[in-house]
């Protein structure tokens, strides 16, 4: 799968603004201190490096590693999906016990990646026979190492970027939108994609079922444009409803469903 050609147009954008920003920037800040800047590197070298291990000594300890001998489902799944996504090492992924947060992370400390998937997140998705919405759940996250989202040199690069007000925040919502789409690309059943994203709002598995996909789809009409449009740039990621918008909109290789279609 080439993950490059599913990018959003957005994070495209976004990212070639962060890189020519923030390369602009550090090379400010080396010719201005005459590269002396360099030497704060090995502290943050050294911090780094106590962070990964300070965090693998927790998520070993207080998380459930999936792998061959543990939940061989979920490892086996992950494992394709990593196959699918040319990622050569597969990040270690873990079931993580968080008090009734429905989440999953995409984490890297130096060489070492990471998935973390919230157990409660699981049980919302789990389905008996056919696994697709947890499918694209995991497929999200991986998509995020495929993408470079957590990759430390490109994120080093891009930091000062960050600190432009807004823009920071536009690129982090872009690579949202991206491992949206590869993620339905991978799972190939849009209808299930949309129940796992609308199953993340709701974060109900007995209304799963009886939802009304258009009508929460409909719901992004009663957004006051000004509000919702101060709310979207200081966000992270996209409203959920724009979320299923995109999705539903995505002409990929995805099935399609019967879901009204409006632009994000």
């Amino acid at each position: 799968m080439n993950v490059s050609a599913l990018r959003h147009p957005k994070e495209n954008l976004y990212r070639m603004l962060c890189i020519i920003i923030g390369g602009l920037i550090w090379a400010a800040l080396l010719l201005g201190t005459l590269f002396s800047i360099l030497v704060f590197l090995i502290p943050i070298a050294f911090f780094l490096w106590l962070s990964s291990k300070f965090f693998q000594a927790s998520i070993f300890g207080n998380a459930v590693h999936v792998n061959n001998n543990q939940y061989t489902s979920l490892n086996t799944m992950a494992n394709e999906i990593a196959t699918a996504l040319s990622i050569k090492n597969k990040p270690e992924m873990f079931i993580v016990n968080a008090q009734g947060l429905t989440n999953a992370l995409a984490v890297k400390f130096l060489s070492r990646k990471y998935t973390l998937l919230f157990s409660d997140l699981v049980d919302l998705l789990w389905e008996e026979k056919k696994q697709d919405q947890l499918r694209f759940v995991i497929a999200h996250e991986l998509a995020h190492h495929a993408a470079g989202h957590v990759n430390f040199w490109i994120n080093l690069l891009m930091k000062p970027a960050m600190f432009v007000p807004f823009l920071g925040s536009a690129y982090s919502r872009a690579c949202e939108l991206t491992c949206d789409r590869i993620a339905a690309e991978i799972v190939n059943n849009k209808q299930a994609s949309l129940n796992a994203l609308i199953a993340l709002a709701s974060g109900s598995k007995e209304l799963l079922a009886a939802t009304n996909n258009d009508s929460f789809v409909q719901q992004e009409l009663s957004v006051p444009a000004v509000f919702g449009f101060l709310q979207e740039i200081t966000s992270s990621h996209p409203r959920m409803t724009k979320r299923v918008i995109a999705i539903n909109t995505y002409q990929g290789n995805t099935q399609e469903p019967n879901l009204i279609a409006r632009e994000a």
